[in-house]
């Protein structure tokens, strides 16, 4: 299953859906394309396989079916007719919900042409829908530049300084994505980043919450991924080649190598999907983060490579070096220039919900341009919440997103989230763009969005994804974990005078900016589990995507120069998500303390009256605050409260909570009367750069 997989920041063919096409053209079309155009699902589109064709036929088919298509395809010669996942969905339920167990690959020979089989298959009667067979392709540029360790003898002005609230990891002082302070190049914009060093102090992570990395496979010898891996005991401690855990994927000690890895042995029965074996353990490659640029290796980085432990970079949720790291979960669909089909990729979706996953980390989409979720979804305009329709890839992602496949205590149901592409498109990719995932936008530590980013309708919120040129400004990426030896982008190149760490590598790229989302959306799982919370899916989205800072602002006037074009800032405005997304504030929406942006530098008066409100204001209140939120903060006075306003001056950017205190019912004409009951609210102050100086709540 060989294929050239085309990066998404190349220029793609412009495709118009087939059923568009097929509309229009009515017409002229013989009966088998009339039928073809009922039935087809997912469009033309994309890297298609030769001699292979997915179906889903109608409920009574199943048990007709033969191996061979005799019972539904009578008639149509050399056809192989196998179900199209190989290993059950665990909850069968849910599956037969989606349609799952309906859908079938047939294969035949791939010097027939893909239509002409395509419009026999649909005459069948049995067959509800048809799609092509396409592989999948990855969000990512294929830049990947190596990091240079400062020499000893260079200049000290030459590198940031280690911030003293971070953890001791040595690279974190490159890591602008983490932590901006405007220093690190002349136009870096002091808080452009995800806003995660605050909350690092209400959590580091936790194991409990797993993320699947759907991406090349995840390096796990790597020094600072092997301790955040999710791991398989049973597999682990189990014999080789030998499906130990009876999940049926043999050998998945971190995750899974999807790729070409369908091997079905065993003749299937009409039982095939109700419950009972009817495949042999599928035996897959191993997991190869050697072939291509190491992009999952990346990835898993930003997200959740090990804090604290004094080696490489820091990461958004993996712990303070204590375990309590969120767990990295490898579903390998790329494997240098091969990927996988939809039904494997639709099978790793499947995998990662049965096997615990609760984000789906999906740095990856279409290249066709599509500005239609039923076109996507359907191909034929059809209600999108209608599945019956759906290609098998939606399908299974649906099922990873069912309520009945979430099973972490804090969570209601889990989340997906991909990039929205880098195509410099005015919409986001698919799947990014449907309506029940996340798409995120990319941002460079200028704060201007990236040259290359999709932007517009489809995208929910942007993060960190850098703007690098070539390797002089290397630094404007993304600097997250590596492979030394991958096939591509030789990150493992080493300078004679020894100063490249080959395991430590630059990327840039809305592939780059997904998982700053999903790290975050992991730390404020952990946190709502440490708080004993459980968040339904509006409040997980809710929460998200009002935690953010103001982006449109540096989108107003002007231009920027990426790749030769000049390119008028004004056409991002209000079209890159909601805002950038910020930790701390997600952390304190899911908390429940009220926040209030302040400017930096400026003397600002607090109203409480929208906090406290009523003659609650007239009382008498003790201000708390600790030593970390007035060093984060960088107050040189404590607050106070005149006529009802809070007043302090914040020199720094961070964010802290403040605790007003007081009490009511004491009768104070008797020294001993009735007494007083205490009561206490906390308020989350936020300093930015560019906030408003009266203090904004949200």
């Amino acid at each position: 299953m060989k294929k050239s997989i085309f990066a998404l920041l190349a220029a793609g063919a412009v495709c118009i859906s087939c059923a568009k096409e097929l509309h229009e053209n009515a017409a002229e079309m013989t009966p088998q394309q009339q039928t073809l155009m009922t039935k087809l699902v997912g469009g033309t589109q994309g890297e298609l396989i030769p001699g292979s064709l997915l179906v889903r036929l109608e409920d009574e088919a199943v048990s007709a079916v033969g191996s061979n298509g005799s019972g539904v395809f009578d008639g149509i010669e050399g056809l192989k007719v196998s179900p199209a996942l190989a290993v059950q969905p665990k909850n069968m339920e849910v599956a037969r919900k989606y349609g799952l167990h309906l859908w079938f690959t047939v294969e035949f020979d791939p010097q027939i042409k893909l239509e002409d089989m395509a419009e026999r298959l649909a005459a069948a009667p049995l067959v509800k829908s048809l799609q092509y067979t396409r592989y999948v392709q990855p969000v990512t540029d294929g830049m990947s530049v190596p990091f240079d360790i400062p020499a000893q003898t260079k200049s000290e002005d030459a590198v940031p300084p280690k911030n003293p609230d971070a953890f001791d990891d040595p690279y974190y002082r490159w890591q602008w994505n983490l932590v901006n302070d405007g220093t690190l190049t002349e136009d870096a914009v002091e808080g452009a980043d995800v806003g995660v060093r605050d909350a690092w102090r209400l959590t580091g992570g936790d194991p409990s919450v797993v993320v699947a990395v759907f991406d090349c496979a995840v390096n796990s010898m790597h020094a600072d991924l092997a301790d955040a891996l999710w791991q398989n005991e049973a597999e682990i401690n189990g014999t080789p080649g030998k499906d130990d855990d009876g999940n049926g994927y043999i050998d998945d000690k971190y995750g899974f190598n999807f790729v070409g890895c369908f091997r079905i042995t065993e003749e299937f029965a009409s039982d095939r999907l109700d419950g009972k074996k009817v495949t042999d353990a599928v035996q897959g490659n191993a997991l190869n983060w050697h072939a291509g640029s190491g992009h999952g290796t990346h990835v898993a980085g930003i997200i959740g490579a090990t804090n604290n432990n004094g080696k490489g970079v820091s990461s958004i949720a993996g712990g303070t070096g204590n375990g309590d790291g969120v767990r990295l979960m490898t579903c390998q669909i790329f494997e240098g220039n091969k990927a996988t089909s939809d039904a494997q990729s639709a099978a790793a979706f499947i995998y990662a919900a049965d096997n615990g996953a609760c984000i789906a980390q999906c740095s990856y989409g279409t290249s066709m341009t599509i500005t239609q979720d039923d076109i996507y979804i359907n191909g034929s305009g059809d209600d999108i919440d209608d599945i019956k329709g759906s290609p098998m890839e939606n399908a299974a992602l649906k099922y990873f997103l069912d309520p009945e496949n979430c099973h972490h205590p804090a969570l209601e149901r889990n989340i997906a989230i991909f990039a929205a592409g880098n195509h410099s498109n005015p919409y986001s990719s698919y799947p990014g763009a449907l309506p029940y995932v996340i798409s995120v936008t990319s941002f460079g530590l200028d704060f201007l969005p990236g040259g290359y980013t999709n932007y517009g309708p489809g995208c929910k919120i942007a993060a960190p994804g850098g703007e690098m040129t070539s390797d002089n400004d290397k630094i404007r990426a993304v600097l997250s974990t590596g492979v030394a030896n991958a096939a591509q982008g030789s990150p493992g190149a080493i300078m004679d005078d020894g100063r490249i760490d080959s395991q430590y590598v630059y990327m840039q790229g809305t592939s780059m900016a997904c998982p700053h989302v999903s790290g975050v959306v992991a730390l404020g799982i952990s946190y709502a589990a440490k708080l004993g919370k459980k968040l339904t899916n509006e409040q997980l989205t809710s929460y998200l995507l009002t935690s953010v800072n103001d982006i449109d602002q540096f989108c107003v006037q002007g231009n920027k120069s990426y790749n030769g074009k000049t390119i008028p800032l004004s056409q991002y405005k209000g079209k890159m998500g909601t805002g950038a997304v910020d930790a701390w504030k997600f952390l304190m929406a899911i908390e429940g303390t009220p926040s209030v942006m302040i400017k930096a530098g400026e003397k600002t008066s607090i109203d409480l009256s929208q906090c406290l409100g009523g003659s609650v204001m007239n009382m008498k209140y003790e201000i708390s605050i600790d030593e970390q939120t007035k060093a984060s903060l960088g107050l040189t006075e404590d607050p106070v409260i005149k006529d009802g306003m809070l007043e302090l001056t914040c020199t720094k950017i961070g964010a802290g909570k403040v605790t007003l205190s007081s009490a009511v019912g004491k009768d104070t004409a008797m020294e001993d009367g009735i007494g007083e009951m205490a009561f206490a609210r906390e308020l989350s102050i936020v300093s930015r750069p560019y906030a408003a100086s009266n203090g904004g709540w949200f």
